[in-house]
């Protein structure tokens, strides 16, 4: 039987978190996006638990993050406790006459053990994939400044031509002007932005984030990225993004060979590119230019189940990157 409990009984049992969007600090900075914060675990098994935000009567994880999942005890954990808890989990959601559930995974880089025994438990127990998205990261180890694809060297050629400047920033006024160009690079795409810069802000009290700039040869802010220390070995990609009527200055691949360097340079493991689709619809090119750069390709998944067959799950959605 699955048992609501306080955040403190809830924390003793899962001190440490597989990613950032499952902490607390970070469920602290959110909760006001949600009805309500649940925290989940076995009346008896304490090997493993879940928060969830509700919203619209439906459990959602995340609430407002790219991505969830679950807190364990060791990502070797048993399957059957895995399928035992998911089975509880439709219990709960019956006997409280709640909507649904809907829960999106992190991306393998993160936890591949516990993925693929959640993922077959999931589609065991008759839930229902949404997506799946389709999600690119870059292995640091391997990265050594050699392209995959010689149209690499041909834009960076362009974009040296184009005496690029690449710089982080630290100053809130040049913060906010990234910020911007990035808030417009998403207007002129027809997409939404999901969090303001007070939000980044706030975020940036808890962990690393770094803003970067790149400047064309008149000092001008061509390109702009946000990316989030949130991990002991992953960087992630939070945005990405140009100035849309100045493409020709490679101002993408330019910043891809800097990003990369930087944090290879600090002992990183891995980037988290962020997803190529939108709400599981691919975005062809931009998987073409990811993995040109050297980025693999993966999947990540989110299920949703309700009593009453399917349910509108889009509250719990948040537009990829």
């Amino acid at each position: 039987m699955l048992i609501n409990v306080p955040k403190d009984l809830y924390r003793s049992n899962f001190p440490t978190n597989s990613h950032f969007f499952i902490s607390e600090e970070f469920i602290e900075v959110v909760k006001n996006k949600t009805d309500k914060v649940f925290r989940f675990m076995k009346d008896k098994d304490k090997s493993i638990g879940i928060i969830f935000g509700m919203k619209d009567n439906i459990l959602c994880c995340p609430f407002s993050a790219p991505f969830g999942g679950f807190h364990y005890s060791h990502e070797y954990l048993s399957y059957n406790i895995i399928y035992d808890f998911i089975v509880d989990l439709k219990k709960y959601i019956i006997d409280h006459k709640l909507s649904g559930a809907y829960i999106t995974l992190p991306p393998d880089i993160y936890q591949e053990n516990i993925n693929a025994k959640c993922i077959n438990a999931f589609i065991k127990l008759g839930f229902n994939i949404s997506g799946p998205d389709i999600t690119n990261w870059i292995d640091l180890k391997k990265f050594n400044g050699i392209w995959k694809n010689k149209k690499v060297y041909q834009n960076l050629r362009k974009a040296y031509r184009n005496q690029l400047s690449f710089s982080i920033i630290t100053e809130i006024e040049l913060m906010q002007e990234a910020f911007n160009l990035i808030a417009h690079n998403r207007i002129d795409q027809g997409r939404k932005i999901h969090m303001t810069f007070e939000e980044i802000l706030e975020l940036k009290k808890i962990i690393p984030i770094d803003f970067f700039l790149v400047k064309d040869k008149k000092g001008e802010i061509s390109g702009a990225g946000v990316f989030y220390q949130s991990h002991k070995s992953i960087v992630q990609a939070i945005f990405i993004a140009d100035n849309i009527n100045r493409r020709e200055l490679r101002v993408i691949d330019f910043m891809y060979l800097k990003v990369f360097e930087h944090y290879k340079n600090m002992g990183f493991e891995f980037i988290d590119m962020g997803t190529s689709s939108l709400f599981g619809e691919p975005n062809i090119g931009l998987i073409r230019f990811k993995e040109i750069h050297n980025c693999n390709t993966s999947l990540r998944y989110s299920f949703f189940w309700g009593p009453n067959g399917e349910f509108s799950y889009n509250c719990c959605q948040q537009e990829n990157k």
